[in-house]
């Protein structure tokens, strides 16, 4: 098969090789001899010697992210408990799809009077979800869950998971999270998919910091390591 590429596409007749390369060719033929003759004198393989001593050293940084941190024995969760949670979360999330759809086709729905606070300011979320001094937390529900778009929805996931990742997961973080991400659609695109696995990396070095006995945030901190790793496919994070 091989050798048939090999054969001439078009017929030159008989090649002079002693061809006087410093006058132009006279004709279409003569042309096409000249570059048969040019082709055989090249190298079938060339390598470029490259002085190292030239090479000026990268200008950027790059650090190589870990995964998550192994969880002890003892507080790892087993394969059976983790494919139970990527169940119920398919089935939460394909339930939560069937209600904003209702939702939205209810002719007699009532216009909310809650307000939200603007997209680009964090501090304004950060309070509205956890609360601050002059501030209750406002509960994740699916009336203001709804009243949110896509865009919406990663912006303020990417908030929360910096605030986890800065000062840890409370249980108003948890839930939020948990809220957002049941109505967070996929495909992931790069920078909320690198926000889902920094929220798996944050709780995975908490995890290993815990006593077997704080039951309820390892549960929650597994949980998060196991939506990430194996609903939204970053696998690389998943336990064992």
């Amino acid at each position: 098969m091989t050798e048939s590429f090999r054969e001439p596409a078009l017929f030159v007749g008989d090649i002079d090789e002693k061809i006087d390369f410093s006058k132009p060719p006279t004709s279409g033929e003569e042309y096409i001899k000249r570059v048969v003759v040019e082709a055989k004198q090249c190298d079938d393989i060339v390598v470029a010697n490259i002085d190292t001593k030239k090479l000026k050293k990268p200008t950027v940084d790059v650090k190589h992210l870990a995964g998550c941190v192994e969880a002890p024995e003892t507080l790892c969760p087993t394969l059976e408990w983790q494919n139970c949670q990527v169940a119920d979360f398919s089935e939460l999330r394909l339930n939560v799809a069937g209600l904003k759809i209702l939702r939205e086709n209810c002719r007699n729905k009532k216009k909310s009077v809650l307000v939200l606070p603007d997209a680009d300011d964090q501090t304004d979320w950060i309070n509205f979800c956890l609360g601050s001094a002059d501030q209750d937390p406002h509960v994740p529900t699916l009336d203001i869950i709804f009243l949110m778009n896509q865009p919406l929805v990663e912006q303020v996931l990417e908030y929360l998971i910096e605030e986890v990742d800065t000062k840890g997961l409370s249980s108003e973080l948890g839930r939020w999270i948990y809220a957002l991400l049941s109505v967070l659609e996929i495909p992931l695109n790069p920078d909320i998919c690198s926000s889902l696995r920094t929220l798996a990396r944050a709780c995975s070095r908490a995890r290993a910091n815990l006593a077997s006995s704080d039951h309820s945030k390892v549960s929650t901190m597994n949980l998060f390591i196991c939506l990430v790793a194996r609903y939204f496919r970053q696998l690389d994070l998943a336990d064992p």
